[in-house]
Parts: structure tokens; sequence; C-alpha cells
């Protein structure tokens, strides 16, 4: 652990690193021994990568104000504020809702960090890699919110003795982890169930893959033999994430109670949230992490070609659609600017 302590050359630069604006209040955790060293890299506005700092900066704001704040006003924070008062589509649309809503609003939010740092000379790393694609709980924790999976592995997992000390330790450590990462959340039992979910659903596949690792893989599988429990694992991983979401949206365990059985009980009537709107946003929100990177790069390289001129017109022109599609309802506060 001391070989990792960063040494700081002034008072200066510890501040820099404590007051840096772009990851100081939400994330991503930027460490010392990651951002002190590049305050000595000497930086020129024509070396600084504008182009993908201005994608991820749009990107960021398109995510919290075009998807995440109408899924929220729409059809999340009515279903979530009085559950028994919507049918069950109504109920599924705001648990898929909320789901696209907490990525698009946290990893915008970390989008328009990272990409203001990178205005500025500064690396931040990637805190999110399209966590709704995995097909393991455990490869969803390598997606989402990146730097804090990091740091309960370094500070809490590790510490309390990680996987050296058998299987059942290593079962206790990781829901320990998780644990005491939803109470991190807040001190509540919503938070507390949403981590154990989470604790208990990896020892789950631990041993899961520990008995199949013991089997031998038969030989020449097919293509859909190989594909089919990817689909089913992620499909599963899907599911528990969403249900998980369930307990850490709610303020407290009634209405959790309450929108866990409008999933199932209420589905002979009508619909009064579910709004192509609505669908459109879940599947923007959902389905654009299944998109090959390459896209996204393809879309940086064409913009970066065009004149200063035209992309300062293509920008100014996103931006006063986003104000007007924000209209009336304002901007709601990032979700994790309250833990």
């Amino acid at each position: 652990m001391h070989s990792r302590v960063t040494k700081v050359a002034s008072p200066i630069d510890f501040a820099v690193f404590l007051t840096f604006f772009p990851h100081v209040v939400a994330g991503p955790i930027v460490r010392a021994r990651e951002f002190i060293p590049q305050l000595a890299t000497p930086r020129s506005p024509r070396n600084l990568p504008a182009v993908p700092a201005l994608f991820l900066i749009l990107g960021g704001l398109f995510k919290k104000l075009v998807l995440a704040d109408f899924l929220a006003i729409s059809v999340v924070d009515p279903v979530f504020g009085s559950p028994a008062a919507f049918s069950s589509p109504d109920t599924v649309a705001a648990v898929l809702g909320y789901a696209a809503q907490i990525y698009c609003d946290f990893s915008g939010y970390t989008d328009i960090a990272i990409g203001l740092a990178m205005l500025l000379g500064f690396r931040f790393p990637q805190n999110f890699a399209s966590p709704y694609s995995a097909a393991s709980l455990q490869e969803f924790w390598r997606r989402w919110h990146m730097t804090l999976s990091r740091w309960l592995r370094d500070y809490l997992y590790i510490p309390l003795g990680g996987s050296r000390r058998g299987r059942v330790r290593t079962a206790i450590n990781v829901l320990l982890t998780f644990l005491l990462g939803g109470l991190w959340h807040g001190a509540a039992w919503t938070f507390v169930i949403w981590g154990a979910i989470h604790g208990i659903g990896l020892v789950i596949e631990r041993v899961w893959g520990d008995w199949r690792g013991r089997r031998a893989a038969p030989e020449g599988r097919s293509r859909v033999r190989v594909l089919l429990p990817k689909a089913g694992g992620w499909l599963l991983t899907f599911v528990v994430v969403c249900l998980a979401w369930v307990f850490f949206r709610s303020p407290d365990l009634p209405v959790a109670r309450g929108v866990l059985s409008g999933l199932v009980g209420r589905w002979g009537e009508g619909s009064s949230l579910v709004t192509p709107l609505v669908v459109g946003a879940i599947v923007l929100g959902i389905g654009t992490q299944f998109l090959p990177g390459r896209i996204w790069r393809t879309l940086e390289r064409w913009f970066s070609r065009l004149p200063a001129v035209l992309q300062g017109i293509m920008v100014g022109v996103l931006i006063v659609l986003m104000v007007v599609l924000v209209g009336d309802q304002g901007v709601a506060p990032f979700i994790y600017f309250q833990f």
C-alpha cells in the first residue's frame, strides 16, 4: 500500500487535486497518482483533444437533458411516487425507465466531467463501458461506475482478505463489500438490500463458475450452443440489475414492495404512461450500449474533418435543440449529487 502513495511537490498541487471541479462532486473517482503527475506536464491549447472532448460533453448533455430528465418526469417519478395507482405495463416501463435514467444521468455527468478535464489538458479514467451489455454481474461491475468498483476492491475487498483465504471467506468478503457499498450510498434499508442483491448474485456466480470449471467443456460446440448461454446470462443479469434498481430508487421499503407487486399483479389494466416517446427514450438509453464503439469513433473523425465554422454551427444547433426539448420542465439535479 505504501508503494502506491503519491508524493506531492507542493501544497498547491494537493489543493488543486482536492478541488479540481470536474471530479470533486460525483466522480469519476480520480486517484492522486493519476492526477498529480499530470500537473507537471506542459500543455498547449493547440494540442488539446477538442473534438473527443466536445463529443463527450454534448453526449453527456443529451443523455442528461433529453433522456434522463424526460424519463424521470414522464414515467419514473409518477410510478415510484404512487405505485398502487398504475398498471403493470406502466410499472415495467418505470423500472426499465429508471435503469435507463440512472445510466444516462450518471454516465452523462461523468462524460461531461471527463470532457471538461480533457479541454483543460487532463485525462480522467473511464467510468462506464456499456454496462447493460454485460452477460454477468461480475462483468457489469467491470463496466458500471468503474472507478468506484476499483475503489471498493482496493479499500474494502482486498483489506478484508480478498480471495486469498478460501471460498467461504471470499464469499463473505464479497458480500460485506457490497453491503458496505450500499451503505455508502445512504443509511437506509433500501440501499442495504440493493447491495445485498449484488453481493449475493456475485457469490452465486462464483459458485456456479467453480462448478462449471470442474466440468469438461464439450468439444466442437455449435455457434448456437455458445451464444444461447451468453444470451441467457445477459437476460438474467439485466433482470437482476433492474430489480435491484427498484430498491435503489425507492425512498423506503413499502414503496419498493408496491413497485414489485405492480410488476405482476395488474396486467389487465390499461396503460396511461407508456407512449412512443417513453419507449423510444428507453430504447435509446439502453439499446445504444450494444452499438460497436467504432461507430462513435467514425463520427468523431468525420466531425473533426469539417471546417471550424461548420463545427461551431452544428454544435450551436444541437445545444439549441436540447434547450427546446427541455422546455419548461427545467433541469433536475444529477442523481449522484445526493450521495
